[in-house]
């Protein structure tokens, strides 16, 4: 009783010490907490939102496993699981990291035979999409949508791999949730998807603006002025939020397999954004143990990458990455439209 009452008395007093630091830091955490949201409003939504929707359309209804058919038998000696499986796979190569977690959490919560294989999936159903990866990586870094897409594939490729190395081990899944054989679509999946994912974007950035102002805190503290003495602030930055390598503006190729890296390991907030999108429902460890091997094969792609395409090692300088958006820009009149329906359906499912 004595050893819990003490933790007890400690988590007071950090609690108590960081409401005095979001007091006295009030003007740089208002100031993270509107870049974040410039974050999540200029990359996040627009890269994640149309592919999210679409993807959890395709899978409810049935279209992604007549979409992928072909590549399904082509891969059938090496991948053990079932269409629907392999459908949730490639779309969580191309989707951005939410996608693979959100559609093996759907599974999962409709058969929870499927548990298991959700766990062993997640390892390599877990990769930023292009669109982000071009944006972070390739414009806001080194100003080329070029070296952005190495980044990305080298990233992909490491997930084909483990994929492979894991099925290749693993027993035939005979599970298989739904055997389409038509597609069936409706207004229903769609508003369904909408909201699904509205509610999974509110997850996504409101952890991203949690982990940011939590890295102000940690600067408040002094704690990054010894880091930025020992050269490690940038790299402690990116791996508690993917979106802080921007703060590499200007670094040569040198750096490349590192970024290739650490987008493939995916960052502590990205980590903790597959943990509150997983509901509890599926089991993280092995996941979590997969990103080492994930970060290392994707800087060993990327470096190959480099040596095969002869990459020049060369510097870039591009513009500060500082998006700007008028008042009556269409994409927050959208974000404002889909929250009112949100909070319409929500309204309306208390009043039932």
């Amino acid at each position: 009783m004595k050893k819990q009452g003490f933790l007890y008395a400690i988590f007071a007093l950090l609690t108590a010490m960081i409401c005095v630091l979001l007091i006295t830091d009030s003007k740089q955490i208002i100031e993270t907490a509107q870049k974040s949201v410039t974050v999540c409003l200029s990359v996040i939504i627009p890269s994640l939102f149309a592919f999210m929707v679409l993807s959890q359309i395709m899978i409810s209804c049935g279209i992604a496993d007549i979409l992928f058919f072909p590549l399904y038998k082509i891969s059938s000696f090496w991948f053990k699981g079932s269409r629907r499986q392999f459908s949730v796979f490639l779309l969580s190569l191309i989707g951005g990291y939410p996608v693979g977690i959100r559609l093996l959490r759907e599974l999962t919560a409709y058969n929870k035979n499927y548990t298991a294989i959700a766990e062993k999936m997640l390892c390599y159903c877990y990769c930023g999409s292009p669109a982000f990866i071009i944006q972070i990586v390739g414009l806001s870094v080194f100003g080329s949508t070029s070296v952005g897409l190495v980044v990305y594939i080298s990233n992909a490729a490491a997930c084909l791999i483990i994929a492979v190395v894991i099925n290749l081990f693993s027993k035939k899944s005979n599970i298989d949730e739904i055997k389409p054989s038509s597609v069936k679509i409706s207004l229903e999946i769609v508003t369904s998807s909408i909201e699904k994912t509205v509610k999974a974007l509110g997850v996504i950035c409101g952890t991203i603006l949690a982990f940011n102002i939590l890295l102000e805190l940690i600067d408040c503290i002094g704690l990054m002025d010894i880091m930025k003495e020992l050269g490690i602030e940038k790299i402690f930055a990116a791996s508690f939020e993917i979106s802080n390598l921007s703060l590499f503006q200007g670094n040569n190729y040198d750096l490349l397999p590192f970024f290739a890296g650490i987008t493939s390991f995916g960052g502590l907030c990205i980590i903790m954004q597959t943990a509150a999108l997983s509901g509890g429902l599926i089991p993280l460890k092995k996941f979590i143990l997969s990103r080492i091997p994930a970060a290392l094969l994707s800087g060993v792609i990327c470096k190959g990458l480099m040596t095969a395409s002869g990459m020049a090692l060369e510097s870039y300088s591009p513009a500060p990455f500082t998006p700007v958006w008028s008042s009556v820009d269409p994409l927050c009149s959208i974000c404002i439209i889909i929250m009112t329906y949100i909070l319409v359906r929500s309204k309306e499912s208390v009043s039932d």
